[in-house]
């Protein structure tokens, strides 16, 4: 999950009523160390936003997908809103699942995040069922209140690199910019070989330097898994996060003074990561 994309809408003040301003400025010390880096504590800062920030029309944590005019294959979604700048990051969920027929079958989205992505699948793909996992307890709480009446959707607590599920449980995985977090991509890989059914997918959307990309190649190679589509959607994901932008500074601005500034730091710094994964070393 990555905190760059947000959807465009107002905080709603009871999420901040009940906690005093003391408390929530404690809290955010604690996610980001008093240094103003959340550094290492991604899973603090996203426990942190669900519990004081429960924006039910805030459901997706990714940077973003956007169709160049001159791509080959156009995504573009219906039944949505267009004029909505934030339907990009619905987008990059809809060119990760590409062709791939979901209809009837068992799916789980590792890193769900604030399950966007899950319920959007869910409502339009007709899937038999879908498990949105995340590591933060809070995120997983919020899940259930914000898609309860999804009937064939489901959140679960849980580690990526050591999943709560059964072997050859599920025909599908989904797992969208959330990788780059764990600690071990070769544990995470080989949960993912073991939870597929066989002949079952596993679509996946990260972020990796030119090095690391090498390394990641070599990983996927051992886990079994069969390596069928390898596309690079580097620029169309910097266009969604571009198209973005402005949407998303308007957001930060409903967060209280001493969240925007540090939230608008590390945003800063993840879009350099990214642009220093396409570019390589930026001085």
């Amino acid at each position: 999950m990555d905190l760059c994309s947000l959807s465009d809408s107002s905080i709603h003040t009871s999420s901040i009523s009940s906690n005093s301003k003391y408390e929530i400025i404690e809290a955010l010390n604690v996610v980001f160390e008093d240094t103003g880096d959340v550094g290492n504590n991604k899973k603090k800062l996203y426990n942190f936003l669900a519990k004081y920030f429960p924006n039910p029309k805030w459901t997706f944590m990714n940077y973003g997908f956007a169709s160049k005019d001159n791509d080959v294959k156009q995504v573009k979604l219906t039944n949505v809103d267009n004029n909505d700048p934030f339907v990009y990051l619905n987008q990059l969920y809809a060119a990760v699942i590409d062709d791939n027929n979901l209809q009837g079958l068992n799916v789980i989205d590792i890193g769900c995040g604030r399950g966007g992505g899950s319920a959007w699948i869910a409502r339009n793909l007709n899937v038999k069922s879908i498990t949105g996992i995340d590591i933060s307890e809070n995120v997983i709480e919020l899940c259930r209140q914000l898609h309860s009446c999804i009937p064939n959707l489901r959140f679960e607590y849980g580690d990526a690199q050591c999943l709560p599920c059964s072997d050859e449980s599920y025909d599908v995985m989904i797992n969208v910019e959330s990788s780059h977090n764990y600690k071990s991509m070769e544990n995470f890989l080989n949960e993912a070989h073991r939870v597929l059914k066989p002949g079952g997918y596993f679509l996946w959307t990260d972020f990796r330097s030119k090095d690391d990309e090498i390394t990641l190649l070599e990983q996927f190679k051992r886990s079994g898994l069969e390596l069928i589509e390898l596309v690079n959607i580097t620029e169309n994901v910097m266009l969604g996060f571009e198209r973005t932008k402005e949407a998303r500074h308007r957001f930060i601005e409903e967060f209280p003074n001493e969240l925007q500034i540090k939230l608008q730091h590390w945003i800063d710094i993840l879009y350099f990561e990214m642009v220093k994964c396409v570019i390589g070393d930026v001085n």
